[in-house]
């Protein structure tokens, strides 16, 4: 089985365009279309008031400088719109507001789509959900919705059966013992008893060919997250990742162009090789034209 590099790789925008922008803001959603990112990616809860919102964390302590700490789930929007959770990164950013599932809808290009974190782990969260997007008229090919979970993956199948549904995981080395969380035969063994479609993972050395080769015999589908250098997407792109979340969208994608994009061949060089995953290589010496 062979894997291939694939140009159709989605740049996603990991809480939008966050290293500009305050992240799960409307400002840094608007970046990351400016940066020409193919997808965005945001973090949801359901409030008291049964409104789903768009921030990473359970409560809003760290995006308000530890001044207003409120529990999302037991706060009511207004009081939550009430919040400056931009201020934090640049007073350019004074009075950003969390933002609802709607008004990120309202403004997602029709060409564009949406990553959903789903934090909210309650059913009554993945209904409201539905309900929001059936609203909207929203096409499956334009959502992916990803949990770290493993039963909220379940719960959220049998809500969204249409719908691609990832399986979040994070690989970390334990620092008492030295070891990896878990070893990729172990990720394996779980997706295959997971209702899902795919992988989402964040970069890590034992992501080799074997483990790729491994996914695509699941049918599943090869994501990665918090992708910010060139080494770790060429890595990538090599072993034919579907797509990749990053926090600067337009580097990675001026990279990622110019991966298929290479310059042509120099005027005073002359040398062409190619190498394969198996070690074969194709060397060619062209003459220099005058």
């Amino acid at each position: 089985m062979e894997v291939e590099s694939k140009q159709t790789t989605l740049i996603v925008a990991h809480r939008g365009a966050s290293h500009a922008a305050p992240e799960n803001t409307i400002p840094a959603f608007k970046q990351a279309f400016a940066e020409k990112a193919d997808f965005i990616e945001g973090d949801f809860w359901m409030t008291a008031d049964r409104q789903i919102v768009c921030i990473h964390d359970p409560n809003t302590a760290r995006v308000t400088n530890q001044k207003f700490n409120l529990d999302v789930r037991r706060s009511t929007l207004r009081q939550l719109k009430q919040l400056d959770v931009g201020s934090w990164k640049g007073q350019q950013f004074k009075g950003a507001a969390i933002p609802t599932l709607q008004e990120l809808l309202d403004m997602l290009p029709a060409d564009k789509g949406l990553f959903v974190e789903l934090k909210d782990t309650r059913p009554a969260f993945l209904e409201r959900l539905k309900e929001i997007f059936t609203q909207y008229g929203m096409e499956p090919q334009r959502l992916r919705l990803i949990a770290f979970d493993p039963d909220l993956v379940k719960m959220t199948r049998k809500v969204f059966p249409d719908f691609k549904i990832y399986w979040l995981y994070n690989w970390y080395k334990v620092k008492e013992t030295g070891d990896f969380s878990n070893t990729p035969h172990e990720i394996l063994r779980m997706l295959e008893q997971l209702p899902c479609d795919g992988l989402n993972i964040n970069p890590f050395p034992w992501i080799d060919l074997s483990f790729v080769q491994n996914l695509r015999q699941l049918n599943m589908d090869f994501c990665v997250y918090n992708v910010n250098s060139f080494d770790e997407l060429l890595k990538l792109l090599t072993l034919g990742v579907d797509a990749i979340a990053t926090d600067h969208p337009a580097k990675l994608r001026q990279q990622l162009e110019k991966y298929f994009n290479p310059l042509p061949l120099s005027r005073t060089k002359n040398e062409e090789l190619k190498v394969k995953e198996n070690g074969d290589y194709i060397f060619r010496n062209h003459p220099i034209e005058d």
